[in-house]
């Protein structure tokens, strides 16, 4: 026992970001303070994202486990997926070679009441298990490290020539097989391997991306003598973090006595994926996964995306998780997040096991909830979209996104916007995990890039998705509007609440107030104007929330939709939010407003997107010139749930706020 953890290492080794001081220093003050991630925040704060999002987790709604599951995190360091697992398995047995990282493990673990999470130390290649002992193995990110038998410090490290050297008996590869056999004996006969690792050939490394483990370019390419001359000559060590390609893999694992269950590409990286797909359906995913419309990448690479021929994109995945099993019975086989939705009854129809799962973008973090794709069969076209709570403790957060989902689709039932919301198939808990199911809504964000500029085409795209947009908008507030009010008589109480709202948030600047002062003015000379309650969307804009198909306008994600509000807070967003973010990326040191005339924006605000907005909506002109004001100071005073940082707002921020309430429409 080494500090309260079963020790079954040979010798002692360690293997970590940072050194080992810093790593002894860091568990004395989280065990002392009660508060591991304040002491990381203290202490190593560029590391807390390796250990806290649940998000990196994802990958174990596409694992064949259950409540009950007994499950092995080979290589846990700092438990980064053990923590989100051990929520929704059985058991989870944690297990490194290095002592300071397991206490640090152990240490977060407790202070989180997770019971079920067994800490102990021991070499991969020898492990203090029965055999046929788990339902699943988890080995994300360390089988190309097991073939090095030297302390390494990345920190120290990475990258740089080494004065210590090994003789080594045993090639990478028989290393890795050693490893791999020793998991497979530990499994349950029909038990699974979920393995997550980078492609030798994944496009990243194709385009000059340094190699993830030794930082030279193109060494996972080159053959391997060529590759370890390299890193002798550069690093004074052997190169010996040996990553394959999809061929490679499935042969490692055969040889290993591993056969194919699923195999996925993950996108951009197996540790924090935007999206995780069968490479069955990688094909149909080109357009996404490849930088043809990315705001960064160089021409020439948009070009070699384009041209690159989509039934070969497996090949080039970044990396993959590979889940292979072990011959045997087998009690489940299918991923959690298929199982879970045929427990709620969406495959009445549908055998279970042509199903197929893409876990799908979304925001990363503890708190919000991981989406899933669902496809049938080999099918281009999903059926059902799933979002998965990451934590236990934050499901009300789902709850309420499904209470506002229900509502919409009640509000809009029968009418001709029907179809263009998700339809609440399903929301509860099933096998401890909490999940919300609707319909599938095709459709694409808008393809106005903010990154690049007003060019002739990009202003094409962006009025055109407004427009629509507008279109949508004013249909959905008549459609939901439940009472009238004298404009006037209403918004200036509020107005005066808002302002205080600011002074007691110490945002409320002489110059804000007197502009606030203005626009209190010019409100209060509005007379017989009215404007409409209504429902709101509350995040109403184009690059994730609507979506087009066609000249049809699709909209998700309702997790802040209010039954009733104000209507000009979605007029607003969808409008500017594109604006500040051009704005944003343009760095210059005018005004808004003057960038707003340096691209010829007023003529598309006031003539076409506001105008148009008026004559369909039907509210007087006379109010709608205060809009944006109005929009500002309420996205700016607005009570935010913990989960979401109003910072991700493009109006929020202080200098864009600022910069709304001084423009003026003539």
């Amino acid at each position: 026992m080494a500090n309260g953890i079963p020790n079954f290492c040979e010798k002692d080794e360690y293997w970590c970001n940072v050194s080992r001081e810093k790593m002894r220093e860091l568990n004395a003050r989280a065990q002392e303070s009660g508060d591991w991630a304040g002491a990381v925040q203290e202490l190593i704060p560029e590391y807390l994202n390796a250990k806290d999002p649940f998000s990196r987790a994802d990958s174990q709604f596409l694992w064949p486990t259950t409540s009950q599951s007994r499950i092995l995190d080979a290589g846990c360091m700092w438990g980064a997926l053990t923590i989100p697992v051990a929520q929704y398995c059985g058991e989870i047995f944690a297990v490194d070679k290095t002592l300071e990282t397991l206490t640090l493990l152990k240490i977060r673990a407790g202070q989180m009441g997770l019971n079920n999470v067994h800490v102990m130390a021991s070499p991969l290649r020898k492990l203090p298990f029965p055999d046929g002992h788990f339902d699943m193995v988890v080995l994300n990110g360390v089988l190309e490290w097991v073939a090095l038998d030297q302390d390494l410090v990345l920190e120290v490290h990475w990258g740089k020539k080494r004065t210590d050297t090994v003789a080594y008996a045993k090639s990478p590869r028989e290393a890795q097989l050693e490893v791999l056999r020793e998991l497979r004996r530990v499994l349950k006969p029909g038990g699974h391997l979920s393995l997550a690792i980078e492609n030798r050939f994944g496009y990243q490394y194709i385009a000059g991306q340094p190699d993830d483990h030794v930082n030279i370019r193109y060494v996972p390419l080159l053959p391997r003598p060529v590759a370890n001359a390299i890193t002798k000559w550069k690093l004074n060590c052997e190169y010996r973090t040996y990553v394959y390609s999809l061929a490679g893999y499935r042969s490692l694992l055969t040889e290993s006595g591993f056969h194919e269950e699923q195999y996925y590409g993950a996108f951009f990286h197996y540790t924090h994926p935007s999206e995780i797909i069968p490479l069955n359906l990688v094909k149909h995913w080109k357009n996404r996964v490849l930088p043809i419309g990315s705001r960064t990448a160089p021409r020439y690479l948009r070009l070699l995306a384009r041209l690159f021929p989509s039934a070969l994109l497996k090949h080039v995945s970044p990396s993959f998780i590979l889940v292979a099993g072990k011959a045997g019975e087998q009690k489940e086989s299918e991923a959690r997040v298929v199982q879970l939705l045929g427990k709620a009854g969406l495959f009445r129809d549908i055998e279970q096991s042509d199903i197929r799962a893409v876990k799908y973008r979304g925001r990363l973090g503890t708190y919000h909830a991981a989406n899933f794709l669902i496809y049938d069969k080999d099918e281009a076209r999903p059926t059902y979209f799933c979002k998965i709570c990451r934590s236990t403790k934050h499901t009300e957060i789902l709850e309420n996104e499904a209470r506002n989902l229900e509502t919409v689709n009640r509000l809009l039932m029968g009418t001709e916007l029907a179809p263009t919301v998700p339809r609440l198939l399903y929301f509860g808990t099933i096998d401890k995990v909490t999940l919300l199911a609707t319909q599938f809504i095709e459709g694409d964000p808008s393809g106005f890039n903010p990154g690049v500029g007003f060019t002739r085409k990009n202003l094409e795209k962006l009025d055109k998705s407004i427009q629509l947009g507008i279109g949508f908008l004013a249909k959905f507030q008549k459609l939901t509007r439940v009472r009238e009010v004298e404009a006037a008589s209403f918004l200036l109480p509020l107005i005066e609440e808002q302002k205080e709202t600011l002074a007691n948030r110490g945002r409320l600047t002489r110059e804000v107030e007197s502009r606030i002062v203005e626009l209190a003015s010019g409100i209060a000379a509005l007379e017989g104007v009215s404007i409409p309650i209504c429902a709101v969307h509350g995040d109403y804009h184009c690059y994730n929330n609507i979506l087009f198909w066609g000249n049809e306008v699709r909209t998700v994600d309702f997790e802040h939709f209010e039954p009733e509000g104000r209507p000009f807070l979605d007029l607003a967003s969808l409008i500017f939010n594109p604006i500040l973010l051009s704005y944003k990326n343009s760095r210059g040191s005018v005004s808004l407003s003057s960038f707003i005339d340096k691209n010829k924006l007023r003529d598309y605000i006031v003539h076409k997107w506001l105008a148009q907005y008026a004559e369909i909506s039907g509210i007087s002109r006379d109010v709608i010139r205060f809009a944006v004001q109005l929009a500002a100071l309420e996205q700016q005073t607005k009570e935010y749930p913990y989960y979401r940082d109003p910072q991700t707002y493009p109006m929020y921020p202080e200098k864009a706020f600022v910069e709304l309430l001084s423009l003026r429409w003539n």
